[in-house]
């Protein structure tokens, strides 16, 4: 395994140093704060090609057609006037 010139051995050599100087609660949270910006950079560099295009246009939001209100009042009892006698 080599991972930007550097092989296993000196992967665990470089964690160990870093575990005695942090100690195991500081090292933790120096875990996920490195997790969260890595997983920022993942989104922002995603989003680079979808920026960069020229010839896409841009997604328009759909939105279910209105429905027609009638302008006559229902046909109900309630509406009508009742005839007297």
């Amino acid at each position: 395994m080599n991972l930007f010139g550097i092989g296993f051995f000196e992967i665990v050599v470089i964690l160990l140093i870093a575990f005695l100087v942090l100690g195991p609660a500081s090292m933790i949270d120096t875990a996920k704060g490195l997790g969260k910006t890595l997983r920022q950079l993942q989104r922002a560099a995603s989003e680079v090609p979808r920026l960069l295009s020229l010839d896409e246009e841009p997604e328009k939001e759909t939105t279910p057609p209105r429905q027609q209100v009638s302008e006559t009042p229902a046909d109900d009892q309630g509406d009508r006037p009742v005839p007297r006698a």
